[in-house]
C-alpha cells in the first residue's frame, strides 16, 4: 500500500504570485500535482499552511484526499514533510513525497519509481534523477516515516535519504526537476502551453 504526500504550505513569496493556485493549463498546479499522484496512491496528504482555504478549496472533494495542516508555513520543507509522514499509515508499504511545485510529473516515472521500489524489497528510498541531478518525487520505504519523525530539529530530507541509501534511478522527464520558485520560473512553465 503507497501513500503519498504534498508540500504545499509556504507562502510562494520568490514566486509572486501563491503557487498552489497559479493556472497551467487551465488547472490551478496543485490541482496538476494531485491527479499526478492520486492513481499511484490509497491516500494522498497535502501539507498547507499558508492561504489554507483556498488550498482546502482546491482539492475539496478529490477522492482520498485528505487535508494535513503545518501550523509554521514559514518553516522549511522538512517541517511539512515531518507533518505529512505523521499522517501516513502505520499500515503503508511506502510513501510518495512531491512538492507541489513539481505538479507535472510523467506518469512513467511513477511506474518506474514504484518498480525499483519493490526490486528492492520497499526497503530504500528510491529517487528520480535526471541528467544526473535528483528530482521528485521521492518514494520512500516505511521505515522513513520514522526516521523523519525522529530526525534532528535541522535535519532535511536529503539527510533521510543518504541515511537510508536512497537508489538513484535515471528518468527520461526533465519535470522531475521542476522547482517554480520565481516569476521567471512561472513565465517559463506558461512558454509550454
Amino acid at each position: 500500500m503507497i501513500e503519498g504526500i504534498i508540500l504545499a504550505a509556504g507562502r510562494s513569496r520568490r514566486a509572486g504570485v501563491f503557487k498552489p493556485a497559479h493556472v497551467h493549463r487551465g488547472r490551478p498546479l496543485l490541482q496538476h500535482a494531485v491527479d499526478g499522484l492520486v492513481p499511484w496512491c490509497e491516500r494522498v496528504l497535502v501539507v498547507a499552511g499558508h492561504r489554507l482555504g483556498e488550498v482546502a478549496a482546491l482539492v475539496a472533494g478529490v477522492p482520498r484526499v485528505e487535508m494535513l495542516v503545518n501550523p509554521d508555513p514559514d518553516s522549511a520543507m522538512f517541517a511539512s514533510v515531518r507533518v505529512g509522514a505523521a499522517g501516513v499509515s502505520a499500515a503503508a508499504d511506502g510513501f510518495f513525497v512531491l512538492p507541489g511545485d513539481c505538479p507535472l510529473v510523467d506518469p512513467s516515472v511513477y511506474d518506474e519509481l514504484l518498480d525499483t521500489f519493490a526490486a528492492h524489497d520497499a526497503a530504500r528510498p528510491v529517487v528520480p534523477e535526471y541528467a544526473e541531478r535528483g528530482g521528485h518525487p521521492v518514494l520512500l520505504p516505511a521505515a522513513a516515516r520514522i526516521a523523519i519523525l525522529d530526525a534532528a530539529a535541522d535535519a532535511t530530507l536529503r539527510d533521510v535519504l543518504r541515511d537510508l541509501h536512497a537508489v538513484r534511478l535515471p528518468v527520461t522527464d526533465p519535470a522531475v526537476l521542476m522547482d517554480l520558485d520565481t516569476p521567471d520560473d512561472l513565465a517559463a512553465l506558461a512558454q509550454e502551453e
